[in-house]
């Protein structure tokens, strides 16, 4: 097909004629790499797609792409190219996910597609009344420095909104009876400044297009009560989207971002300059001797709340635990920031967990917050027995389902600048799985000992910020973990 009249859809769909036009361009972050043989790659972060050897009309097409929106009819005039030339070179950027796709009504933007990944088949075809449609619940809004954007962990595409008038039509979609949607589009329709000539043509164009990447759903649709999604809050699943590759195109790993920024952290705490408690410190040439081989604590390891208060946990206890679990061992050299080594992995060696134990039962110690330093072996004074602490202490009782308080109480905070400073995207998940880690080395520790160890699977971070004045956004508690001698467990 070559004549001068073919007009392919270039976007994720066929808009309207007369209605609604579309405009593309390259993804913002596309980088175009042409090899010495005149092979053609495409890449933005760790994603690339394949282009082969394009014409010279292509190769023209995809320098304007990159520069500007342009329409197909205006992009075949630019470089006087070959209909189906430029279509075939348009598919190819389209299923790979390089293409930006802008809606428009008389040449005024609405909106932006940015795809997030490779092209998908539409997820929802409306050909009724878009007053059916509701807002899915995983869609979430917020602010760029370009303007609003609408994502969901559902979508293969990020919206950029242009006109505002559609960022308040999102809100009447939320939930709201299908009159009071037909109301609110018809209201948005009145008020638009963008198509004067067809303004609920417009509106409904742009919901169906909304709809076809996954934003909007059927009211009627039981799509979302289905148990692989039913079982995710949105958060988690946005949270699960955004930190594996595939549905972003956010930077990536370890991309020390922040190197021109701010200095990097230390590796070690600095002292709060409290009063400090000197821990003992074992002798680890016999507990090698000694200790129990790795099969019998990994088999013998359980999940103990109960504690013998009568026989409460001991200072030398307590030291030995933390110094088997997370002393700082050494500090390696090399790179751009200070590094750690403890007994538990971290990812790039960050180790920006910190534990401060919540004391009220042990035998050689006073009830308090306290901070470890892993680097002296010893315990910092951070706050003395009051309503901060209770509300903690209750926290962990009520979670561990226990009549009493438990002797001892680790709170595992991070200093999420020592991993955000480095990592993009993932440095979030990092801090969750270096908390994994921690717990089993902390369970390890406590059944070779003879402890009653107990990892709780959540907790009040407000608590530990009133308690301890830090600053939340800094560093907060990320982890719990209950430890104390052993009583009867029922």
């Amino acid at each position: 097909m070559t004549g001068r009249d073919a007009s392919p859809p270039v976007g994720d769909h066929t808009p309207d004629p007369g209605f609604v036009s579309e405009f593309v361009c390259l993804h913002p972050q596309a980088r175009v790499v042409r090899d010495s043989s005149g092979v053609t790659r495409v890449y933005a972060g760790r994603r690339g797609t394949l282009l082969g050897a394009l014409s010279g009309d292509q190769t023209s097409a995809l320098e304007v792409l990159g520069s500007r929106s342009v329409g197909f009819r205006a992009l075949v005039d630019s470089v006087r190219g070959d209909d189906e030339e430029i279509s075939e070179l348009l598919r190819k950027l389209r299923a790979g996910g390089w293409l930006s796709v802008t809606l428009a009504a008389e040449e005024v933007p609405l909106l932006t597609f940015r795809p997030l990944a490779p092209a998908v088949p539409p997820v929802l075809e409306v050909t009724g009344d878009p007053a059916e449609l509701r807002l899915s619940r995983f869609a979430v809004l917020r602010a760029e420095q370009s303007g609003m954007v609408l994502e969901s962990p559902l979508a293969h595409v990020a919206v950029e909104f242009h006109d505002a008038t559609l960022v308040g039509l999102l809100a009447s979609l939320s939930g709201r009876s299908p009159r009071e949607s037909s109301e609110a589009i018809g209201y948005a329709s009145a008020i638009s400044s963008t198509c004067p000539a067809a303004r609920s043509e417009v509106v409904s164009e742009v919901l169906r297009a909304l709809a076809r990447h996954g934003f909007l759903v059927s009211r009627g649709s039981g799509t979302e009560r289905e148990f692989r999604l039913a079982q995710w809050s949105p958060h988690e699943l946005l949270f699960h989207s955004r930190t594996r590759l595939g549905r972003h195109d956010l930077e990536h790993g370890g991309t020390y971002w922040a190197k021109d920024v701010a200095a990097p952290l230390p590796a070690v705490r600095r002292p709060f300059g409290g009063p400090v408690v000197q821990l003992p410190t074992p002798d680890l040439d016999v507990l090698r001797t000694n200790d129990r081989t790795l099969t019998e604590v990994l088999e013998d390891r359980r999940s103990l709340r109960v504690h013998n208060d009568s026989a409460p946990l001991t200072l030398a206890q307590l030291g030995e635990f933390l110094y088997r679990s997370a002393r700082n061992r050494r500090r390696p050299g090399g790179g751009p920031e200070e590094l750690g080594d403890r007994p538990y992995p971290s990812g790039g060696s960050a180790y920006e967990l910190e534990i401060y134990p919540l004391v009220t039962r042990v035998d050689g110690v006073a009830a308090g917050l306290y901070h470890y330093d892993p680097e002296e072996h010893r315990l910092e004074l951070l706050a003395r027995p009051g309503p901060a602490l209770t509300r903690l202490a209750e926290a962990a009782r009520l979670s561990a389902q226990v009549s009493s308080r438990p002797q001892v109480t680790l709170l595992v905070t991070a200093r999420f600048g020592r991993v955000l400073w480095k990592y993009s995207t993932i440095g979030y998940a990092l801090v969750l799985k270096h908390v994994g880690v921690l717990y089993q080395v902390m369970y390890s520790v406590a059944t070779a000992m003879g402890l009653a160890g107990c990892a709780l699977g959540g907790g009040d971070s407000d608590a530990f910020a009133a308690a301890s004045g830090l600053p939340w956004e800094s560093e907060s508690s990320v982890g719990e973990f209950l430890l104390g001698s052993r009583g009867a467990e029922d």
